[in-house]
């Protein structure tokens, strides 16, 4: 399977559901499948994209109401050249004040802790603390993973404390995700996660099914991963929305045009007769485009594209820099090193997402 399949698809769920050729073989596949984190991960995963759209549409709802306020109020010089009455200008100010008040009450609820951006925050932190989870307890068992693929004998117990590890995961953090969030954003006490104690090799382990594990382990978490950045920093769209990079030009483009739009309309201004149709209807143009470069900015503030690009080129370099340091590791002590190093760092990351996210007072 091609680590550019689109986003937003199963896709999201590779890993997790060890779709790998490498993942497959009999002595590695009960530790790359893990039916109940997987369970639970998609539980958390659907609330966490219900609450992101309801959030984004809420954000869309609230800016477009503000901005229609603003449009309206800017289009008093057009009311008096078309010589309304003051009766219906009263009724277009009273009805675009509604709105706009509708509009700023919206804004005020999405700062709730009830609101649909921090159930999107708690349920991706559970996400993404699973994923870290599966990965972290194969690294750090390594050795009794590879005793159990290589004697099935061993398989129930390497299980059963994957279970039990997990089991404390989900009574620790994942337990009250706010007060785990609440840590992470104040960087101080948070959540030792570790999956279990990282074990040292004995030296015995067999190779071959270690070779299966490290492969599986490149496709399923290295391949995987630089596949999902490659995917949200493509200049093409790659699954139903776009991609952030394409988000960010797309805001570059519109801001630039907007300047080049109010540059045309002040030429026509001068070249227009005062107190008149057209002298009016070219002010209010101006104005409006302006009002409409600014709602864009509070959709490019919402968004926050140019931080998702930043976010995943700084990862995807992490990424291709683990993958060398993978190929060039010797023995089987490098190479674990690598993937346990890898699993530290992506917890780190994750943290700084989190705390980024959480601590922004505007997000769609």
């Amino acid at each position: 399977m091609s680590g550019k399949k689109p986003v937003n698809t199963t896709f999201e769920n590779f890993d997790l559901k060890a779709e790998a050729e490498e993942a497959r073989a009999d002595t590695v596949r009960f530790a790359f499948e893990f039916p109940e984190l997987l369970a639970d991960f998609r539980v958390a995963d659907a609330k966490a994209n219900k609450a992101k759209k309801t959030s984004r549409r809420s954000g869309y709802i609230t800016i477009a109401l503000v901005l229609f306020t603003l449009l309206i109020g800017a289009a008093s010089p057009v009311f008096h050249a078309f010589d309304f009455s003051h009766d219906v200008e009263l009724v277009i100010a009273y009805g675009s004040a509604a709105l706009g008040l509708l509009g700023a009450i919206l804004g005020l609820l999405g700062l709730r802790k009830s609101s649909s951006r921090h159930t999107w925050l708690r349920n991706r932190l559970k996400t993404e603390s699973m994923r870290l989870f599966h990965f972290q307890f194969m690294a750090a068992q390594f050795p009794a993973l590879i005793a159990a693929g290589a004697n099935p004998a061993l398989r129930p117990a390497y299980l059963a404390a994957r279970a039990k590890a997990y089991a404390a995961l989900t009574s620790g953090p994942l337990a009250d995700p706010d007060a785990e969030l609440h840590r992470i954003s104040k960087q101080s006490g948070a959540y030792d996660f570790r999956a279990a104690a990282e074990e040292h090799l004995a030296g015995t382990e067999d190779p071959a099914i270690a070779e299966t594990v490290f492969a599986a382990w490149r496709k399923l978490r290295l391949q995987w991963q630089l596949g999902y950045c490659e995917a949200m920093l493509s200049p093409t769209r790659t699954g139903k929305r776009m991609s952030a990079r394409q988000t960010e030009e797309a805001f570059s483009i519109f801001g630039w045009a907007s300047v080049a739009t109010v540059i045309i309309l002040h030429i026509g201004l001068f070249a227009a007769e005062p107190a008149t149709q057209p002298r009016a209807l070219l002010e209010v143009g101006v104005v409006w485009t302006a009002l409409v470069a600014l709602a864009a900015r509070a959709l490019e503030t919402g968004l926050q594209p140019s931080r998702d690009v930043e976010r995943y080129e700084q990862y995807r370099a992490n990424i291709l820099v683990a993958t060398e340091r993978f190929q060039a590791a010797e023995g089987l002590a490098g190479k674990v090193e690598v993937m346990r190093g890898f699993e530290r760092n992506s917890l780190e990351e994750m943290r700084i997402f989190m705390r980024t996210h959480s601590r922004s007072s505007f997000m769609l």
